[in-house]
């Protein structure tokens, strides 16, 4: 693809910048100011935009001082940046999903596997207690197998939550109005 490049006046190019705004930028501006050039000169052929090769674009914003160090506080109690923690916020928002951060998905993973390995654990434990209900068994049964109940009960919660927290669980996100 052709560049053309050109130096204006900066008052000039202040002006031209603030109409490229609402076009979709200088290139894009450009591009239908060439393009309506050669239409009128009878050139019936068209220019075409170039395929967009940026998905994002970018947002400014102007915060009271207080805000930005309560951002700040948020955003680091969470380990992350301040673009992060307002991108994170602004998904949530918009399209209800909102992933953990890369390290605290590994370190969630990490955590719900080593759940996952004791709830085997008390698993095979709770065989053990069945094979225990001999008649020259001496624990009490009963009360053995409430607390690995309880154990297990507690391990299958805290696994439901790693599994929320890997899937981008958003109750941090929530805001008391909802």
């Amino acid at each position: 693809m052709a560049f053309f490049g050109l130096r204006l006046p900066d008052d000039l190019a202040a002006r031209f910048d603030a109409k490229a705004t609402v076009a979709g930028g200088r290139s894009a501006l450009l591009r239908k100011l060439i393009d309506a050039a050669l239409e009128d000169a009878g050139d019936a052929s068209s220019v075409t935009a170039p395929p967009r090769t940026r998905t994002t674009d970018r947002l400014q914003l102007r915060l009271l001082r207080e805000d930005i160090v309560q951002l700040d506080a948020a955003a680091d109690a969470r380990g992350l940046k301040r673009t992060e923690w307002l991108v994170m916020l602004l998904r949530r928002r918009l399209h209800a999903t909102s992933p953990p951060p890369r390290g605290d998905r590994v370190l969630i993973a990490q955590y719900w596997r080593e759940l996952n390995r004791i709830g085997i654990n008390l698993n095979q434990a709770v065989h053990a207690l069945h094979a225990a209900t001999m008649v020259d068994s001496r624990l009490d049964l009963a009360r053995e197998a409430a607390r690995v109940a309880s154990f297990r009960d507690e391990v299958a919660d805290q696994l439901r939550v790693l599994g929320r927290a890997l899937k981008g669980d958003m109750a941090y996100w929530d805001t008391a109005d909802e």
